[in-house]
């Protein structure tokens, strides 16, 4: 074999030596490259803070619609009374004393005194007296009846009745009139009675000017000559009051 072909030959082998070479270094550093680890790749989930809880709107209370105020309605007027009605009879009777049963036997008691009879021997109501066997010593006690009308009312006559024979008519009186049951105002006036002791029933009879009033007062300001048993009395049969 010649010298050219050996030298041929080693350049060949030593070639392909090197090809090998180059290829056994890029196969190491294909190992030494890793590929990189394999990271996980699910994103983390964002943590949704809690948004603080808006409390839900509150329902409004529901407002009850307004209740629809009633117009006061207008008190009635009081009835018309006929002029010359005797409005005393009915109404309510107060009085400063009355009796016991002695007298409630023959017909005295404080309903007596408006309940429109007297003089009536089928009826026993004598009429109103005062505490029997009470007042022995003041002839100026004064005593009263009070009548109180059912309504407001304008009057302008009072007719008073004397038990039968006079009976303990006082010598002094006042008729009086009020709207509140407080304020009085005399409409009529009476001194120096002698019916106790003429015996005589005769009626007085006031007229005077109209006035409206609620309460009629029957007013004794003197007391006539006392009874020895009985004391002072005052004792009136029946007391009328007319409408104008």
């Amino acid at each position: 074999m010649n010298i050219k072909k050996i030298t041929r030959l080693l350049l060949l082998v030593t070639a392909l030596m090197l090809v090998f070479s180059a290829c056994a270094s890029q196969g190491k550093q294909g190992e030494a490259t890793a590929e990189p680890a394999v990271t996980d790749t699910a994103t983390e989930k964002a943590v949704v803070t809690d948004v603080p809880a808006t409390d839900a709107p509150t329902e409004e209370p529901a407002t009850e619609a307004p209740t629809e105020v009633a117009e006061p309605t207008e008190a009635p007027s009081p009835a018309q009374i006929e002029s010359g009605t005797n409005v005393a009879l009915g109404a309510e009777v107060d009085v400063s004393t009355t009796t016991g049963e002695s007298h409630l036997s023959i017909g005295f008691s404080p309903e007596a005194i408006n309940d429109g009879y007297y003089y009536d021997p089928e009826v026993p109501s004598a009429g109103w007296t005062t505490n029997v066997g009470e007042n022995y010593d003041d002839p100026d006690q004064e005593e009263w009846a009070i009548l109180k009308l059912a309504q407001d009312t304008s009057i302008n006559k009072i007719i008073v009745y004397p038990v039968i024979n006079g009976g303990r008519f006082p010598i002094s009186f006042k008729l009086m009139v009020s709207m509140d049951g407080k304020n009085y105002t005399t409409v009529a006036e009476v001194t120096e009675n002698t019916r106790f002791e003429d015996k005589d029933d005769t009626p007085f009879e006031f007229e005077f000017d109209a006035v409206t009033c609620r309460y009629v007062q029957f007013l004794a300001t003197q007391l006539c000559d006392p009874s020895p048993a009985d004391g002072y009395l005052c004792q009136v049969a029946e007391i009328e009051i007319y409408a104008a």
